[in-house]
């Protein structure tokens, strides 16, 4: 097995054992722990049936299985203590900030789409220049990252802030469309730390040992998709620092 085949199979398996600790009703984390089980044998069986080329294409796949899965051993029954915190620590940073300009607001909500690129985007450069085991420490550093985020959810539950900022006044131009693109791809909830800032973090940082340049342009977008997540309210500001963290530190482990 790959590395990173190593690192989703572990990851789904820990799923399966942790949804029985899960704040669900047990046909919910039986169902979730199902599909957690069904996930590490597709990785299991990818390995062994399928060849080496093939298999360095399904991290993308793993990706989003790890995402979704915490999902459904998650319930949101009203606002918790942990969401709270994370308004109060977001009220504080923010009254030292101004609000962006009108045109530094849609470049960064322009900014922060770049989070529905970026991993295939680098996936394919490093593929594309890199040997097979530097594709697979890019695997392992890009699925930790994302993983280590999306695994605290079902006890870290919390809203993404933009969701009480909707509340308020109607959203417009690029704001509007990542919104209705976050409806259709996304659970709705916050995870924390962020896993696109971390995701990203991770892709730059392994991207640049491959190519300077490369790397160089996906720490640009690394960048401003935090601080399109942060200034957009797609994330609150400590989920954004704590993502950056996890990446480099997904990075360094890979």
């Amino acid at each position: 097995m790959f590395r990173f085949e190593s690192v989703a199979a572990g990851y789904f398996l820990l799923l399966a054992i942790a949804a029985a600790r899960a704040p669900v009703p047990p046909h919910r984390a039986a169902r979730g722990a199902a599909t957690a089980i069904a996930a590490a044998i597709l990785v299991v069986a990818a390995s062994q049936t399928l060849s080496g080329d093939a298999r360095l294409w399904l991290g993308l796949l793993y990706l989003v299985l790890g995402y979704w899965i915490p999902s459904m051993l998650t319930a949101f029954t009203g606002e918790t203590r942990f969401e709270r915190w994370l308004r109060q620590h977001d009220m504080v940073w923010r009254s030292y900030m101004r609000p962006p300009s009108p045109i530094a607001a849609v470049i960064l909500e322009l900014a922060y789409l770049g989070c529905y690129v970026v991993v295939p985007a680098a996936f394919v450069t490093v593929w594309t220049y890199a040997a097979r085991d530097q594709v697979d420490r890019f695997w392992v550093a890009v699925l930790l990252a994302g993983f280590a985020c999306y695994v605290t959810l079902p006890w870290l539950v919390s809203r993404p802030p933009r969701m009480f900022d909707d509340l308020r006044s109607p959203q417009r131009g690029v704001a509007s469309f990542n919104t209705s693109v976050l409806r259709t791809v996304s659970h709705q909830f916050n995870t924390f730390p962020s896993g696109h800032v971390a995701v990203a973090t991770a892709v730059a940082l392994t991207v640049l040992p491959v190519s300077i340049g490369a790397g160089v342009l996906f720490g640009i977008i690394a960048v401003g998709i935090a601080l399109g997540a942060a200034a957009g309210r797609y994330h609150y500001g400590i989920d954004v620092l704590a993502g950056a963290l996890v990446g480099v530190a997904a990075a360094i482990v890979a």
